[in-house]
């Protein structure tokens, strides 16, 4: 008898949920301007896309390493290349996030600044 009851309750929680997600986005409008929250959420998109394009860019270099013969001179170049060189590249994007933040968050204050 409990199991229909529960079943006819899972469109209310779901409804109940939906609307706190929808009050929760509303705030978060009103508290901040959508420019920041735009931005935001690129930066969280820009910043996944560059951890996918970094791991897989790990990974096909370790295959590639792994399928070249050993005595040939693509992998007589390839050694050339520092262990380090994912991480290197990783934080110079990283460092490329944060200027472009520091950038935004400078044309936001030099707009208040003009608007007074």
């Amino acid at each position: 008898m409990a199991g229909p009851l529960a079943i006819l309750a899972i469109p209310a929680i779901l409804t109940g949920i939906a609307t706190g997600l929808s009050e929760l986005i509303k705030f978060l409008i009103r508290r901040y301007t959508a420019r920041t929250i735009i931005a935001g959420i690129f930066l969280a998109a820009y910043s996944a896309a560059m951890l996918v394009f970094i791991n897989s860019a790990n990974s096909q270099f370790a295959i590639l390493l792994s399928s070249l013969p050993t005595n040939s001179f693509s992998q007589a170049g390839l050694s050339l290349v520092p262990n380090n060189a994912i991480t290197c590249a990783s934080i110079v994007v990283g460092t490329k996030v944060a200027q472009m933040t520091l950038y935004f968050a400078f044309g936001v204050l030099r707009t208040k600044m003009k608007a007074q």
